[in-house]
């Protein structure tokens, strides 16, 4: 290609309004993968410093879970939700909680021999949230409870693989505050 046809074609790439040429930032996502691990909590992609590090700088952290099944009928479903709560434990080990979930919004109402399977999560004609506790171990433990009274419904210790992702690039290592030395 001749030098001249390059310089035309980079210059009407620049003078284009990013159709094509360049992502502008408010076409892309906010949002950065810091860790991709299996059920087993084996890494695929990223690192637990990666969440440390975005926690100490103040990102939002949000989690994408999911699971199905390959045996017919062929189901799956993905999962992604706002942390509400995260600990960094020495300054390394990760555990977040989201949740406050109305989980039986779409059944509420409902007469509850239509639904059996919501017996056990607490039925159809009250309000039942759910809330877990997940960690970069691939653990993920969720219960299910009534907002009004805080009565425990059930406890489901689970796996999965998942996906952590923080709203900023991860900037300083540095602990959030420092650890008092004994006098």
């Amino acid at each position: 290609m001749p030098i001249k046809t390059a310089l035309i074609l980079i210059a009407g790439c620049g003078a284009l309004t990013l159709s094509g040429c360049e992502t502008s930032q408010s076409q892309t996502s906010p949002w950065h993968l810091m860790l991709s691990h299996d059920r087993d909590g084996n890494v695929k992609a990223g690192s637990e410093r990666n969440i440390v590090g975005a926690v100490r700088s103040g990102c939002q952290i949000r989690i994408a879970w999911g699971g199905g099944r390959a045996d017919p009928p062929r189901r799956s479903v993905e999962h992604v939700a706002d942390v509400k709560w995260i600990t960094v434990r020495n300054g390394e080990r990760v555990r977040a909680q989201i949740g406050d979930f109305l989980i039986n919004l779409v059944e509420l109402g409902e007469p509850p021999e239509e639904h059996p399977r919501r017996k056990e999560f607490g039925g159809t004609q009250e309000v039942v949230h759910w809330r877990a506790t997940l960690m970069t171990d691939g653990s993920f433990d969720a219960v299910w409870y009534k907002p009004h009274s805080g009565e425990f419904i059930t406890r489901r210790p689970q796996n999965h693989p998942m996906k952590w992702f923080a709203d900023c690039r991860p900037g300083s290592p540095e602990p959030l505050y420092q650890v008092a030395e004994p006098e």
